[in-house]
């Protein structure tokens, strides 16, 4: 199965650093703008899409042309909690002394009234082995750059937690990966700008 996944446009928040704000933030005018350049996806290509319920993930569904969606709320963002709208020096001000955000890359550590990186990878892989399970030939996912950093790592035989980069790639790009029946992860194309990949 081929699994194409698609970071949503950029966010205010996304662009001023700090933790994405609620299901509903909206897209950031430059996300606009730049997907107004785009035309639409070729939906036809895919047997199933699947669409964080996030409001950054459906209106970049909605502006790629896509309609017919399954809402999946397994691939929404990781839940920040208190960290909501925060950047990492207010989260260390307002609740976690000391926290850097590294932290964030640890499977157990906990958000205040948020999500752990475990928490977040065990449903996104529940999603993962349901899907490749399935017998589509080709998937697309609107999702986020946490759940494109697990299927990265799986690909890539990083360690699933740890360090403290994200490999999820620009906002507006898809990632490309082969996934086998067992669920087993292949990379076959990271972070291509949707620019370069699907053009008026």
């Amino acid at each position: 199965m081929i699994l194409d996944c698609i970071r949503h446009g950029v966010t205010a928040s996304n662009l001023e650093f700090r933790f994405n704000y609620s299901h509903d933030e909206a897209l950031a005018p430059a996300a606009l703008v730049a997907l107004a350049d785009l035309r639409a996806i070729e939906a036809a290509h895919y047997d199933l899409v699947y669409v964080s319920p996030m409001r950054r993930a459906e209106e970049t569904a909605r502006r790629l042309g896509l309609s017919d969606w399954i809402s999946e709320p397994r691939l929404a963002e990781r839940a920040f909690g208190r960290f909501e709208g925060l950047t990492t020096a207010e989260c260390a001000e307002l609740h976690v002394p000391g926290f850097e955000i590294g932290h964030l890359m640890q499977p157990h550590f906990e958000i205040p009234d948020g999500e752990t990186r475990a928490q977040h990878w065990s449903r996104v892989s529940a999603w993962l082995e349901e899907v490749a399970a399935g017998g589509a030939d080709a998937v697309l996912a609107v999702t986020h750059g946490g759940v494109i950093d697990f299927l990265y790592r799986q690909a890539t035989g990083h360690p699933l937690h740890g360090s403290g980069m994200l490999f999820g790639g620009e906002n507006l790009a898809r990632s490309r990966f082969e996934i086998n029946p067992a669920g087993a992860v292949s990379l076959i194309a990271f972070a291509e700008p949707l620019a370069t990949v699907v053009q008026r």
